[in-house]
Protein backbone atom coordinates (compact mmCIF):
# COMPACT_ATOMS: atom_id res chain seq x y z
CA UNK A 1 0.00 0.00 0.00
CA UNK A 2 3.12 2.38 0.17
CA UNK A 3 3.91 1.97 -3.22
CA UNK A 4 0.59 2.63 -4.12
CA UNK A 5 0.14 6.03 -2.01
CA UNK A 6 3.59 6.87 -4.03
CA UNK A 7 2.70 6.39 -7.23
CA UNK A 8 -0.88 8.29 -6.46
CA UNK A 9 1.58 10.89 -4.87
CA UNK A 10 3.33 11.06 -8.29
CA UNK A 11 0.99 11.51 -10.27
CA UNK A 12 -0.57 14.21 -8.32
CA UNK A 13 2.85 15.91 -7.81
CA UNK A 14 2.11 18.56 -10.82
CA UNK A 15 -1.41 19.16 -9.27
CA UNK A 16 0.19 19.62 -5.75
CA UNK A 17 3.28 21.31 -6.50
CA UNK A 18 2.91 23.72 -9.29
CA UNK A 19 1.83 26.75 -6.92
CA UNK A 20 4.97 26.07 -5.37
CA UNK A 21 7.86 24.80 -7.67
CA UNK A 22 8.47 27.34 -10.59
CA UNK A 23 10.67 25.92 -13.03
CA UNK A 24 13.18 27.92 -15.30
CA UNK A 25 12.46 29.63 -18.54
CA UNK A 26 12.79 33.49 -17.63
CA UNK A 27 9.49 34.34 -19.52
CA UNK A 28 8.41 36.85 -16.84
CA UNK A 29 10.50 39.59 -15.40
CA UNK A 30 7.84 42.02 -13.56
CA UNK A 31 6.80 42.00 -10.12
CA UNK A 32 4.59 39.16 -8.34
CA UNK A 33 3.17 42.32 -6.43
CA UNK A 34 1.64 44.86 -8.33
CA UNK A 35 1.85 47.68 -5.62
CA UNK A 36 5.18 47.02 -3.62
CA UNK A 37 4.54 47.49 0.49
CA UNK A 38 5.42 50.39 2.26
CA UNK A 39 8.71 49.62 3.77
CA UNK A 40 9.22 48.95 7.69
CA UNK A 41 12.37 48.79 9.39
CA UNK A 42 15.14 47.20 11.46
CA UNK A 43 14.76 48.59 14.44
CA UNK A 44 17.21 46.66 16.36
CA UNK A 45 20.61 44.64 15.24
CA UNK A 46 22.68 42.09 17.91
CA UNK A 47 25.96 40.93 16.27
CA UNK A 48 25.85 36.88 17.48
CA UNK A 49 29.52 36.36 17.30
CA UNK A 50 29.62 32.98 18.09
CA UNK A 51 27.28 32.19 15.06
CA UNK A 52 28.82 34.28 12.85
CA UNK A 53 25.29 35.74 12.77
CA UNK A 54 22.58 38.80 12.91
CA UNK A 55 19.81 39.42 15.04
CA UNK A 56 17.51 41.60 13.59
CA UNK A 57 14.48 43.74 15.13
CA UNK A 58 12.40 45.08 12.68
CA UNK A 59 9.46 47.63 13.07
CA UNK A 60 6.37 45.81 13.24
CA UNK A 61 8.03 43.66 16.21
CA UNK A 62 9.24 40.43 14.11
CA UNK A 63 12.07 39.06 14.48
CA UNK A 64 14.69 38.09 11.97
CA UNK A 65 18.21 35.83 12.36
CA UNK A 66 20.29 36.00 9.54
CA UNK A 67 23.40 34.41 8.78
CA UNK A 68 25.76 35.13 5.24
CA UNK A 69 27.63 31.67 4.45
CA UNK A 70 30.41 31.54 2.18
CA UNK A 71 29.48 31.36 -1.33
CA UNK A 72 29.03 28.30 -3.23
CA UNK A 73 25.48 26.03 -3.09
CA UNK A 74 23.46 28.29 -4.60
CA UNK A 75 19.92 28.35 -2.70
CA UNK A 76 18.94 30.46 -0.03
CA UNK A 77 17.03 29.29 2.82
CA UNK A 78 14.46 31.22 5.03
CA UNK A 79 11.93 29.87 7.89
CA UNK A 80 9.61 31.30 9.66
CA UNK A 81 8.52 29.78 12.81
CA UNK A 82 5.67 30.44 15.61
CA UNK A 83 4.29 28.86 18.55
CA UNK A 84 0.33 27.62 17.82
CA UNK A 85 -0.44 24.83 15.51
CA UNK A 86 -2.87 22.95 15.76
CA UNK A 87 -2.80 22.70 19.17
CA UNK A 88 -4.90 25.94 19.35
CA UNK A 89 -8.12 24.04 17.28
CA UNK A 90 -10.74 21.86 18.44
CA UNK A 91 -12.37 18.66 17.79
CA UNK A 92 -14.48 20.11 15.03
CA UNK A 93 -11.45 21.16 13.49
CA UNK A 94 -9.38 17.94 13.80
CA UNK A 95 -9.71 16.63 9.88
CA UNK A 96 -9.10 20.18 8.27
CA UNK A 97 -5.56 20.21 10.36
CA UNK A 98 -4.92 16.74 10.02
CA UNK A 99 -4.96 17.02 6.41
CA UNK A 100 -3.84 21.01 6.66
CA UNK A 101 0.41 20.11 4.91
CA UNK A 102 -1.52 17.91 2.31
CA UNK A 103 -3.19 20.85 0.93
CA UNK A 104 0.02 23.35 1.03
CA UNK A 105 0.77 22.90 -2.80
CA UNK A 106 -2.52 24.01 -3.84
CA UNK A 107 -1.77 27.52 -3.33
CA UNK A 108 -1.60 30.75 -5.84
CA UNK A 109 -0.79 33.94 -4.93
CA UNK A 110 -1.66 37.56 -5.98
CA UNK A 111 -4.88 36.47 -8.32
CA UNK A 112 -2.22 34.46 -10.50
CA UNK A 113 -2.58 30.80 -11.81
CA UNK A 114 -0.19 28.44 -11.35
CA UNK A 115 0.62 28.32 -15.14
CA UNK A 116 1.62 31.87 -14.95
CA UNK A 117 3.52 31.11 -11.85
CA UNK A 118 5.25 28.26 -13.42
CA UNK A 119 6.92 30.60 -16.25
CA UNK A 120 7.89 33.23 -13.87
CA UNK A 121 11.40 33.04 -12.63
CA UNK A 122 14.60 30.76 -14.22
CA UNK A 123 15.14 28.97 -11.58
CA UNK A 124 13.20 26.83 -8.85
CA UNK A 125 11.68 28.23 -5.97
CA UNK A 126 9.79 26.72 -3.05
CA UNK A 127 7.43 27.70 -0.72
CA UNK A 128 5.12 26.23 1.56
CA UNK A 129 3.49 26.37 4.64
CA UNK A 130 2.78 24.10 7.41
CA UNK A 131 1.65 23.11 10.82
CA UNK A 132 2.17 20.57 13.24
CA UNK A 133 0.74 19.79 16.80
CA UNK A 134 2.59 23.14 18.23
CA UNK A 135 4.28 25.20 15.85
CA UNK A 136 3.39 27.37 12.70
CA UNK A 137 5.74 27.27 9.80
CA UNK A 138 6.33 28.90 6.14
CA UNK A 139 9.27 27.89 4.11
CA UNK A 140 11.32 28.62 1.37
CA UNK A 141 14.17 28.40 -0.85
CA UNK A 142 15.94 29.94 -4.27
CA UNK A 143 19.05 30.39 -6.03
CA UNK A 144 20.55 33.71 -5.33
CA UNK A 145 19.47 35.12 -8.60
CA UNK A 146 15.78 34.78 -7.65
CA UNK A 147 16.05 36.07 -4.23
CA UNK A 148 13.61 39.12 -4.74
CA UNK A 149 10.92 36.93 -5.80
CA UNK A 150 11.12 34.54 -2.84
CA UNK A 151 10.75 36.70 -0.29
CA UNK A 152 7.95 38.40 -2.70
CA UNK A 153 6.45 34.74 -2.03
CA UNK A 154 6.82 34.75 1.33
CA UNK A 155 4.77 38.12 1.97
CA UNK A 156 1.69 37.37 0.11
CA UNK A 157 2.29 33.71 1.97
CA UNK A 158 1.51 35.58 4.91
CA UNK A 159 -1.02 38.35 3.00
CA UNK A 160 -2.72 36.72 0.07
CA UNK A 161 -3.68 33.11 1.53
CA UNK A 162 -5.87 31.50 -1.76
CA UNK A 163 -6.11 28.07 -2.43
CA UNK A 164 -6.47 26.77 -6.16
CA UNK A 165 -9.96 25.30 -5.73
CA UNK A 166 -9.23 22.60 -8.84
CA UNK A 167 -6.18 20.94 -7.53
CA UNK A 168 -7.96 21.01 -4.37
CA UNK A 169 -10.75 19.05 -6.12
CA UNK A 170 -8.23 16.76 -7.76
CA UNK A 171 -6.53 15.57 -4.27
CA UNK A 172 -9.65 15.14 -2.72
CA UNK A 173 -10.64 12.46 -5.25
CA UNK A 174 -7.34 10.66 -4.89
CA UNK A 175 -7.17 10.76 -1.30
CA UNK A 176 -10.86 9.14 -1.09
CA UNK A 177 -9.88 6.77 -3.60
CA UNK A 178 -6.59 5.71 -1.96
CA UNK A 179 -8.82 5.46 1.46
CA UNK A 180 -11.01 3.22 0.54
CA UNK A 181 -8.93 1.24 -1.57
CA UNK A 182 -6.79 0.95 2.10
CA UNK A 183 -10.50 0.03 4.16
CA UNK A 184 -12.02 -2.73 1.48
CA UNK A 185 -8.35 -4.15 0.63
CA UNK A 186 -8.50 -7.78 0.66
CA UNK A 187 -5.37 -8.24 1.72
CA UNK A 188 -5.38 -9.97 5.34
CA UNK A 189 -2.67 -9.11 6.85
CA UNK A 190 -2.58 -4.84 5.77
CA UNK A 191 -6.21 -4.87 7.16
CA UNK A 192 -4.58 -6.34 10.46
CA UNK A 193 -1.61 -4.12 10.65
CA UNK A 194 -4.41 -0.97 10.23
CA UNK A 195 -6.24 -2.32 13.37
CA UNK A 196 -3.85 -3.03 15.73
CA UNK A 197 -1.94 0.56 14.81
CA UNK A 198 -5.07 2.27 15.85
CA UNK A 199 -5.28 0.56 18.92
CA UNK A 200 -1.77 1.57 19.89
CA UNK A 201 -2.43 5.03 18.95
CA UNK A 202 -5.73 4.98 21.00
CA UNK A 203 -3.80 3.42 24.24
CA UNK A 204 -1.05 5.78 23.68
CA UNK A 205 -2.63 8.81 23.98
CA UNK A 206 -5.14 7.71 26.52
CA UNK A 207 -7.95 7.88 23.71
CA UNK A 208 -7.13 11.27 22.71
CA UNK A 209 -9.42 12.19 19.59
CA UNK A 210 -6.06 14.14 18.05
CA UNK A 211 -4.66 10.75 17.54
CA UNK A 212 -6.79 8.87 15.62
CA UNK A 213 -6.27 7.14 12.48
CA UNK A 214 -8.06 9.16 9.21
CA UNK A 215 -10.70 7.14 7.97
CA UNK A 216 -13.02 7.58 4.55
CA UNK A 217 -15.47 8.82 6.43
CA UNK A 218 -13.94 11.76 7.81
CA UNK A 219 -13.35 12.94 4.27
CA UNK A 220 -16.80 14.65 4.49
CA UNK A 221 -15.51 17.00 7.36
CA UNK A 222 -12.89 18.72 5.21
CA UNK A 223 -14.13 21.89 4.13
CA UNK A 224 -12.01 23.92 1.59
CA UNK A 225 -13.19 27.62 2.96
CA UNK A 226 -12.24 26.26 6.45
CA UNK A 227 -8.75 25.42 5.35
CA UNK A 228 -8.43 28.64 3.60
CA UNK A 229 -9.19 30.20 6.69
CA UNK A 230 -6.67 28.58 9.19
CA UNK A 231 -4.02 29.41 6.67
CA UNK A 232 -4.93 32.52 7.00
CA UNK A 233 -5.38 32.74 10.84
CA UNK A 234 -1.95 31.58 11.43
CA UNK A 235 -0.18 34.10 9.31
CA UNK A 236 -2.84 36.94 10.25
CA UNK A 237 0.14 38.41 12.86
CA UNK A 238 3.54 38.22 11.71
CA UNK A 239 4.78 39.55 14.71
CA UNK A 240 4.53 36.13 16.69
CA UNK A 241 6.84 34.60 14.04
CA UNK A 242 10.71 34.33 14.21
CA UNK A 243 12.12 33.79 10.50
CA UNK A 244 16.06 32.45 10.24
CA UNK A 245 17.41 33.43 6.72
CA UNK A 246 20.65 31.45 5.90
CA UNK A 247 22.61 31.64 2.31
CA UNK A 248 25.01 32.96 0.21
CA UNK A 249 23.86 36.59 0.35
CA UNK A 250 26.17 39.87 1.32
CA UNK A 251 24.13 41.44 4.18
CA UNK A 252 24.06 45.18 2.15
CA UNK A 253 21.74 42.69 -0.20
CA UNK A 254 19.47 40.96 2.29
CA UNK A 255 18.72 44.14 4.75
CA UNK A 256 16.30 45.93 2.19
CA UNK A 257 14.38 42.87 1.31
CA UNK A 258 14.02 42.52 4.64
CA UNK A 259 12.33 45.55 5.52
CA UNK A 260 10.18 45.50 2.24
CA UNK A 261 9.14 42.26 2.42
CA UNK A 262 9.21 41.33 5.96
CA UNK A 263 9.22 44.32 8.27
CA UNK A 264 5.93 45.85 5.96
CA UNK A 265 4.13 42.59 7.33
CA UNK A 266 0.46 42.83 8.81
CA UNK A 267 1.53 42.74 12.38
CA UNK A 268 0.33 43.24 15.88
CA UNK A 269 3.72 44.36 17.92
CA UNK A 270 3.78 42.14 20.62
CA UNK A 271 1.42 39.94 20.66
CA UNK A 272 2.53 36.67 19.78
CA UNK A 273 0.44 33.37 19.33
CA UNK A 274 1.21 30.34 22.05
CA UNK A 275 0.55 26.86 21.76
CA UNK A 276 -2.22 24.89 24.31
CA UNK A 277 -0.02 21.97 26.00
CA UNK A 278 -2.81 19.38 24.41
CA UNK A 279 -0.88 15.70 24.79
CA UNK A 280 -2.51 13.04 26.71
CA UNK A 281 -1.08 9.95 27.98
CA UNK A 282 -1.98 7.47 30.17
CA UNK A 283 -0.96 7.86 33.93
CA UNK A 284 -1.09 4.01 35.07
CA UNK A 285 -0.42 0.94 33.36
CA UNK A 286 -2.34 -0.15 30.49
CA UNK A 287 -2.83 -3.74 29.83
CA UNK A 288 -4.69 -3.89 26.26
CA UNK A 289 -5.72 -7.42 24.80
CA UNK A 290 -7.74 -7.66 22.26
CA UNK A 291 -8.97 -10.45 19.69
CA UNK A 292 -9.60 -9.98 15.81
CA UNK A 293 -10.86 -12.08 12.88
CA UNK A 294 -7.43 -13.40 10.88
CA UNK A 295 -7.50 -15.51 7.98
CA UNK A 296 -3.64 -15.83 8.35
CA UNK A 297 -3.61 -16.49 12.70
CA UNK A 298 -0.93 -14.31 13.89
CA UNK A 299 -0.05 -12.84 17.64
CA UNK A 300 0.70 -8.92 17.14
CA UNK A 301 2.15 -7.51 20.44
CA UNK A 302 3.57 -3.91 21.28
CA UNK A 303 4.63 -3.09 24.76
CA UNK A 304 5.88 0.99 25.29
CA UNK A 305 7.70 2.22 29.00
CA UNK A 306 6.80 5.55 28.39
CA UNK A 307 7.62 8.70 30.88
CA UNK A 308 6.94 12.10 31.00
CA UNK A 309 8.29 12.83 34.08
CA UNK A 310 11.81 12.81 32.77
CA UNK A 311 13.60 16.04 31.82
CA UNK A 312 14.37 16.92 27.90
CA UNK A 313 18.01 17.02 26.96
CA UNK A 314 20.98 15.32 24.66
CA UNK A 315 21.82 13.48 27.07
CA UNK A 316 18.60 11.67 28.01
CA UNK A 317 17.65 10.80 24.27
CA UNK A 318 20.96 9.46 23.72
CA UNK A 319 20.61 7.09 27.21
CA UNK A 320 17.18 6.10 25.31
CA UNK A 321 18.19 5.17 22.54
CA UNK A 322 20.78 3.19 23.83
CA UNK A 323 18.47 1.15 25.97
CA UNK A 324 16.20 0.73 23.32
CA UNK A 325 19.28 -0.32 21.14
CA UNK A 326 20.49 -2.75 23.87
CA UNK A 327 17.75 -4.22 24.06
CA UNK A 328 16.30 -4.91 20.77
CA UNK A 329 19.32 -6.09 19.05
CA UNK A 330 20.84 -8.05 22.35
CA UNK A 331 18.24 -9.19 24.82
CA UNK A 332 15.28 -9.61 22.83
CA UNK A 333 15.98 -10.74 19.59
CA UNK A 334 18.53 -13.24 21.87
CA UNK A 335 15.49 -15.16 23.35
CA UNK A 336 12.48 -14.67 20.75
CA UNK A 337 13.91 -16.11 18.03
CA UNK A 338 11.82 -17.53 14.65
CA UNK A 339 12.60 -21.26 15.39
CA UNK A 340 10.55 -21.67 19.04
CA UNK A 341 8.33 -18.56 18.58
CA UNK A 342 7.27 -18.89 14.72
CA UNK A 343 8.76 -14.83 14.50
CA UNK A 344 7.51 -13.38 11.46
CA UNK A 345 10.16 -11.20 11.77
CA UNK A 346 12.90 -10.18 14.10
CA UNK A 347 11.96 -8.24 17.32
CA UNK A 348 11.78 -4.91 16.30
CA UNK A 349 11.94 -1.46 18.86
CA UNK A 350 12.72 1.91 18.75
CA UNK A 351 12.83 5.30 21.62
CA UNK A 352 11.31 8.83 21.27
CA UNK A 353 12.39 11.74 23.74
CA UNK A 354 11.15 14.83 22.87
CA UNK A 355 9.72 17.83 23.83
CA UNK A 356 5.55 18.00 23.77
CA UNK A 357 4.75 21.94 23.96
CA UNK A 358 6.28 22.72 27.26
CA UNK A 359 6.25 18.83 28.44
CA UNK A 360 8.79 16.35 28.27
CA UNK A 361 7.96 12.80 26.91
CA UNK A 362 10.48 9.50 26.58
CA UNK A 363 8.87 6.32 25.60
CA UNK A 364 10.76 2.84 24.97
CA UNK A 365 9.34 0.29 23.18
CA UNK A 366 9.25 -3.28 21.86
CA UNK A 367 6.99 -4.83 19.19
CA UNK A 368 6.77 -8.60 17.31
CA UNK A 369 4.41 -10.69 15.48
CA UNK A 370 4.49 -14.50 16.82
CA UNK A 371 2.48 -17.28 16.55
CA UNK A 372 -0.53 -16.69 18.51
CA UNK A 373 0.10 -19.94 21.17
CA UNK A 374 3.11 -17.81 22.23
CA UNK A 375 1.72 -14.74 23.31
CA UNK A 376 1.23 -14.53 26.62
CA UNK A 377 5.17 -15.70 26.59
CA UNK A 378 6.84 -13.93 24.15
CA UNK A 379 4.62 -10.37 25.87
CA UNK A 380 6.58 -11.86 29.54
CA UNK A 381 9.74 -12.02 27.81
CA UNK A 382 10.13 -8.45 26.36
CA UNK A 383 8.92 -7.06 30.02
CA UNK A 384 11.00 -9.48 31.74
CA UNK A 385 14.15 -8.42 29.93
CA UNK A 386 13.22 -4.84 30.71
CA UNK A 387 12.94 -5.49 34.07
CA UNK A 388 16.12 -7.30 33.93
CA UNK A 389 17.94 -4.38 32.09
CA UNK A 390 17.44 -2.22 35.34
CA UNK A 391 19.51 -4.24 37.15
CA UNK A 392 22.54 -5.31 34.85
CA UNK A 393 23.51 -4.57 31.42
CA UNK A 394 26.20 -6.00 29.40
CA UNK A 395 29.35 -3.97 29.77
CA UNK A 396 30.93 -5.33 26.63
CA UNK A 397 27.64 -5.82 24.68
CA UNK A 398 26.76 -1.82 25.48
CA UNK A 399 30.47 -1.00 24.07
CA UNK A 400 29.30 -2.43 20.81
CA UNK A 401 26.21 -0.01 20.26
CA UNK A 402 28.17 2.82 21.73
CA UNK A 403 31.04 2.88 19.19
CA UNK A 404 27.73 2.29 16.06
CA UNK A 405 26.63 5.50 17.67
CA UNK A 406 29.53 7.51 18.02
CA UNK A 407 30.21 6.84 14.25
CA UNK A 408 26.37 7.74 13.40
CA UNK A 409 27.76 11.28 15.29
CA UNK A 410 30.19 11.75 13.50
CA UNK A 411 29.55 11.47 10.24
CA UNK A 412 26.32 13.76 10.88
CA UNK A 413 29.50 16.28 12.24
CA UNK A 414 31.73 15.61 9.29
CA UNK A 415 28.98 16.37 6.71
CA UNK A 416 28.80 19.82 5.14
CA UNK A 417 26.21 22.59 3.33
CA UNK A 418 24.42 25.79 4.95
CA UNK A 419 21.20 23.96 5.68
CA UNK A 420 22.83 22.70 9.37
CA UNK A 421 22.56 26.54 10.25
CA UNK A 422 19.08 26.85 10.26
CA UNK A 423 18.14 24.60 13.10
CA UNK A 424 21.75 26.06 15.04
CA UNK A 425 19.76 29.92 14.59
CA UNK A 426 16.53 28.26 15.35
CA UNK A 427 17.81 26.85 18.62
CA UNK A 428 19.10 30.22 19.59
CA UNK A 429 16.37 32.08 19.11
CA UNK A 430 14.29 29.83 21.05
CA UNK A 431 16.96 29.35 24.18
CA UNK A 432 19.84 32.02 23.55
CA UNK A 433 22.03 28.63 23.93
CA UNK A 434 25.28 28.93 21.24
CA UNK A 435 25.12 25.08 20.20
CA UNK A 436 27.34 25.10 16.61
CA UNK A 437 27.33 20.86 15.82
CA UNK A 438 27.29 19.88 19.42
CA UNK A 439 29.67 16.89 19.85
CA UNK A 440 28.26 14.04 21.77
CA UNK A 441 30.65 11.89 21.17
CA UNK A 442 32.49 12.51 24.65
CA UNK A 443 29.30 12.35 26.73
CA UNK A 444 28.57 8.58 24.57
CA UNK A 445 32.05 7.32 25.30
CA UNK A 446 31.78 8.25 29.11
CA UNK A 447 28.54 6.33 29.82
CA UNK A 448 28.91 2.95 31.60
CA UNK A 449 26.25 0.00 31.73
CA UNK A 450 25.33 1.07 35.48
CA UNK A 451 24.24 4.46 33.65
CA UNK A 452 21.90 2.79 31.25
CA UNK A 453 20.45 0.74 33.98
CA UNK A 454 19.57 3.80 35.80
CA UNK A 455 18.34 5.77 33.27
CA UNK A 456 15.83 2.01 32.70
CA UNK A 457 15.26 2.58 36.28
CA UNK A 458 14.17 5.59 35.99
CA UNK A 459 11.63 5.31 32.94
CA UNK A 460 9.54 2.56 34.68
CA UNK A 461 9.82 4.04 38.49
CA UNK A 462 7.96 7.43 37.37
CA UNK A 463 6.40 6.10 33.98
CA UNK A 464 3.99 3.50 33.20
CA UNK A 465 3.74 0.07 31.07
CA UNK A 466 1.53 -0.21 28.20
CA UNK A 467 1.09 -3.63 26.90
CA UNK A 468 -1.04 -4.06 23.77
CA UNK A 469 -1.75 -7.60 21.86
CA UNK A 470 -4.01 -8.50 19.31
CA UNK A 471 -4.44 -11.81 18.76
CA UNK A 472 -6.94 -14.08 16.55
CA UNK A 473 -10.37 -14.82 17.46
Amino acid sequence: MKIKSFIIALLLLPAVLSANVMMANNAKQESLISKLPKKGKIVKETNIEALGAKDLELSNGVRVLFKSTDPGDDEVMIRATQRGGSSLYGEQDWANCEKFNAFFGQRIWAGHNNEWIQNFSDKKIVVFQSMDTYEDRVDGSSSVKDLETLFQLIYLQFTDVTMDKNNYNTLIKAMEQELKEDEQATDDLFFQENVFMDSIMSVSSDHNWRHKIFKSSDMARLNYDRIVEIARERTVNAAGYTFVIVGPVDEAAIRPLIERYIASLPAQKGVKSDWVNVATHPQRDVICHFTHKMKDPRASINIRWINTQIPYSSENEIKARLLSDYLKFERHRERINTDKYGAYHPVGGNHQHYMEGDKPFTEVHAFVTVKPEFADEVTRILKEEMEKACEHIDEASLEEYKQEMIQTHENYRNKTGDWKWVPILQNYASTGEVDIDKDDVPFIKSLTAEDISAFARQLLATGHTLEIVMTPE
